[in-house]
């Protein structure tokens, strides 16, 4: 079983970037794609976030510590690497919670393999569609 934070505002769909989420949508992820939401998490020493600002990644990360993984709608490379300092993966994607979390339980085995080359899995872009090279769609 896998602990999955997810970045969301509606609780539908994975849309909000993780430099401006003040809350986390906390589901615990099995092998086979099932999944169980357990809980909230809000960033309590996140500052007010207006006019798109982000706050300190290192806030987030130490409140999402106990985690193995987070989904976000866009992460940065700054905020990859300051969960993986606390030994949380971070992934960029965009789309149905239902749909990444299935995703994720199938094939965290293989995010989890150390990619020559890869130092995390961030994206810039708006697409969401994936989240690795390994592909999490």
């Amino acid at each position: 079983m896998q602990k999955v934070a997810v970045a969301s505002s509606d609780g539908i769909s994975i849309n909000v970037h993780f430099g401006q989420a003040r809350h986390f949508l906390l589901y615990e992820v099995e092998d086979n794609g099932s999944y169980l939401k357990v809980g909230e998490r809000e960033i309590a020493d996140a500052p007010t976030v207006e006019a798109g600002e982000h706050h300190d990644t290192d806030v987030t990360a130490r409140a999402l510590a106990d985690l193995d993984a987070v989904l976000a709608n866009r992460i940065g490379p700054g905020g990859v690497a300051t969960l993986k300092g606390y030994g949380v993966k971070g992934f960029a994607i965009g789309g149905a919670i239902d749909k990444a979390l299935t995703a994720y339980g199938k094939r965290h085995r293989l995010l989890d393999l150390e990619i020559p080359g890869v130092s995390g899995c961030s994206s810039s872009s708006g697409g969401g569609k994936s989240c690795c090279s390994t592909g999490c769609k």
